[in-house]
């Protein structure tokens, strides 16, 4: 699962032929990961910009296993997950709860 997180981090967004206006809207901040979810049963893929860090949260590690399952380890471009958009969108905010009770947490020390 490291060796996956490790990659994502490395992956940026494919952009090739897209203008300079159209290539800013996209861009993938630094430390944030590009996600397409759905495209499944008539549904158009919806993109995600994720927070590397996040990935490996249990939650969000399962999908990235079926991912693998689905599409395998060395699929080249950007990560593709294939799941209803409102599983994804569920799995993210309880994640990003998580996060920001942790936050709570350490400022509380």
């Amino acid at each position: 699962m490291r060796q996956l997180i490790r990659r994502l981090s490395r992956v940026g967004d494919c952009g090739g032929g897209k203008t300079k206006a159209a290539a800013a809207a996209t861009a993938t901040p630094e430390g944030h990961v590009p996600v397409y979810v759905g495209g499944g049963g008539g549904e158009a893929p919806e993109r995600f910009v994720v927070r590397a860090e996040l990935l490996g949260a249990p939650a969000l590690a399962e999908l990235l296993g079926r991912a693998a399952q689905e599409y395998g380890y060395r699929h080249q471009g950007p990560i593709r997950i294939p799941c209803p958009v409102a599983v994804f969108r569920r799995a993210l905010a309880a994640v990003m709860a998580g996060d920001e009770d942790d936050d709570e947490v350490e400022d509380g020390e």
